[in-house]
């Protein structure tokens, strides 16, 4: 009987994967978490300022404060997904 070889994995193209695949996750994590579409997400993401529907004539930020807490989570969290590769 032979001795069954534990497959190694090839750590640079482990990181590099991660590092990929970072964006993409973090866009569908936020995304899920905010209840947004893709289109939405990018929308979002080149809009700073938007108009303010109850105030024309004046702009608003295009992401509210709890929206950029939970943005801020989300990466820490994709963060921490990439430090675990290490």
């Amino acid at each position: 009987m032979q001795a069954i070889q534990k497959r190694q994995t090839n750590s640079l193209r482990s990181l590099f994967e991660g590092f990929a695949n970072s964006g993409i996750k973090f866009r569908e994590k936020v995304c899920e978490e905010c209840g947004w579409s893709e289109s939405t997400f990018y929308r979002k993401m080149r809009q700073e300022k938007i108009n303010d529907p109850a105030n024309p004539g004046h702009m608003i930020n295009s992401l509210s404060r709890a929206e950029r807490e939970k943005i801020k989570d989300l990466a820490w969290e994709v963060q921490q997904d990439l430090k675990d590769l290490l």
